[in-house]
């Protein structure tokens, strides 16, 4: 019995070295490997396809992303479209379901917001230039799967944060924490990433569940990933009426 706890012992130091030997380079250069990172670094433009879920009602929409940091999503229910545009610097929104029928400047929030959806390459990649903090919180079982925490906080003036939960065997993403300021007020939201699909080489989320308080508020999925369009950059100026 003795031998038995002494070897018990032996193996848990040997497991403890080797999590404490992990650094935050090491997982996130497996991360960057399982996901295609370097595929995506050599991708101009996305165009994405599918639908969006609130409450029950699906709507259809469009995505494109062309780099340097720019965002345009569209989406079409019931005979109104929405649309929000983001050229790097500027954004606008058109959202006639929240009776806005004319082009509007995005407010500050909804600027940062999309400056952080423009990041093709995803904030994790070269964060130090992007003067982020990144640091491995060690290691948390998200239902059963043991997850990498991934800790990032911006250079924001209230430093928003994003707790990135990888899975520790395939280094895949599989949930998000983001805690930022909306209007002043701390808002907290999780993020789940599943079925993911593989498009030229890259691995792309095909549902993205975003939940607040523990209840679902939206729902992405995606049909179809296009790489390399040539998308003009008019696309992400202010929208058209």
């Amino acid at each position: 019995m003795k031998k038995v706890t002494i070897l018990l012992s032996a193996l848990m130091l040997v497991s403890s070295a080797f999590l404490s030997a992990q650094t935050i380079d090491d997982v996130l250069k497996e991360h960057f490997k399982a996901i295609g990172q370097e595929k995506l670094l050599k991708v101009n433009t996305l165009k994405t396809t599918g639908k969006l879920v609130q409450s029950g009602i699906e709507i259809p929409f469009i995505q494109f992303a062309k780099r340097p940091e720019c965002v345009r999503i569209e989406g079409t229910f019931q005979g109104l479209s929405f649309v929000q545009t983001y050229n790097g610097k500027d954004g606008w929104d058109l959202n006639p379901f929240a009776g806005i029928t004319e082009p509007q400047p995005m407010g500050e929030d909804a600027l940062k917001s999309m400056k952080y959806s423009a990041d093709i390459d995803g904030m994790l990649w070269n964060w130090k230039a992007k003067g982020y903090t990144v640091t491995l919180d060690g290691k948390e079982d998200m239902e059963g799967t043991s997850c990498f925490k991934v800790k990032l906080v911006t250079k924001e003036k209230d430093g928003d944060t994003f707790t990135y939960y990888l899975d520790a065997d395939s280094y895949m993403m599989i949930r998000t924490n983001t805690k930022v300021k909306v209007q002043g007020n701390d808002s907290e939201s999780d993020t789940y990433y599943s079925n993911y699909m593989q498009v030229e080489g890259l691995a792309m989320a095909g549902k993205i569940e975003t939940k607040m308080n523990g209840q679902v508020v939206m729902t992405i999925i995606t049909d179809k990933v296009e790489l390399n369009m040539d998308l003009d950059k008019t696309l992400f100026e202010k929208p058209a009426k």
